[in-house]
């Protein structure tokens, strides 16, 4: 999108919210985001309801946009500048809203890109939280997962190994001499099978002081998308374990749209909906002024 085009979207929140509404509903069909009945009762103040189950919504019910504190106009400038790859607190004192929220609508943008993705059902099932809408996991993960990055003719997948985990990956470094390197707290690997490299991060991967992860002109090294995430660890200064699959995905996603923007990629993601419940309540509290939850 050219700056005079995003201009003219962000000029006001009107406009603003003419462009994410754009992405809602194919063909301007609406439908019940609970059931998909299409026999609807229009309410006061742009609310319909659900002539099958009885729920009340507009049209932003159940969807990752409505998940954080930010009108409309403030989310495409978020956009914009996370696409920029801004610093969060930069964006916190460009959108003037607290540091809390900026870190939240980077959480819940990429928990949206992650539920596009063609293999999210694998990161859920290995316990990444879908985001809101659904309960939390009770705990941590006992263990980080192992990804492997899959180079399919210039497409990338990060591919999560649920077979795998950051023992297993010490037992082929250990046993079958797998070399390994790290930045950070992220290791990767020379070459496995039809992967690239394995990827992890975690303190589960230095299990003892004897450990170390220090080979040097691997082949990750040497390829285009390894570059892009090393660049980008060494900007955002690491990653925490809990939050490296996400990273990942968005990287994943940032390297395979490389020549094009990014804006309407991620306003895409961020308008489809929740992988289920219903965050803002069976009748929906106004939007979009919701109460901040820390991070």
């Amino acid at each position: 999108m050219d700056i005079i085009t995003f201009n003219d979207k962000a000029s006001s929140e009107k406009s603003a919210r003419k462009y994410f509404l754009g992405f809602c509903w194919k063909n301007h069909q609406r439908h019940c985001p609970r059931c998909r009945e299409r026999k609807l009762y229009k309410l006061a103040g742009g609310k319909r309801r659900c002539a099958r189950c009885g729920y009340t919504f507009h049209d932003f019910s159940r969807r990752f946009i409505n998940g954080c504190g930010l009108g409309f106009q403030q989310w495409l400038w978020f956009l914009k500048l996370y696409e920029l790859n801004v610093p969060n607190r930069e964006i916190a004192a460009q959108l003037k809203v607290t540091y809390a929220t900026a870190l939240k609508a980077g959480d819940i943008l990429r928990r949206a890109v992650l539920a596009r993705a063609v293999d999210a059902e694998q990161y859920y099932a290995g316990g990444v939280w879908p985001g809101p809408g659904t309960p939390r996991p009770a705990g941590r993960a006992s263990k980080p997962p192992v990804f492997g990055v899959l180079d399919l003719n210039g497409y990338i997948l990060c591919d999560l190994l649920a077979d795998l985990d950051p023992e297993g990956l010490l037992h082929f470094k250990q046993n079958f001499r797998l070399e390994t390197a790290c930045i950070g707290n992220v290791v990767y690997t020379a070459p496995y099978r039809r992967y690239l490299t394995l990827v992890c991060c975690g303190k589960a991967l230095w299990p003892t002081r004897f450990i170390s992860h220090d080979a040097a002109g691997l082949p990750a090294d040497s390829h285009a998308f390894w570059r892009f995430v090393k660049h980008r660890l060494r900007e955002i200064r690491g990653v925490r374990e809990s939050r490296f699959p996400l990273r990942l995905k968005e990287w994943e996603l940032r390297f395979n749209n490389r020549d094009q923007s990014l804006l309407p990629v991620f306003a895409d993601a961020l308008c489809s909906f929740t992988p289920g419940g219903d965050f803002d309540g069976a009748r929906n509290t106004r939007f979009p002024r919701q109460k901040d939850d820390k991070v």
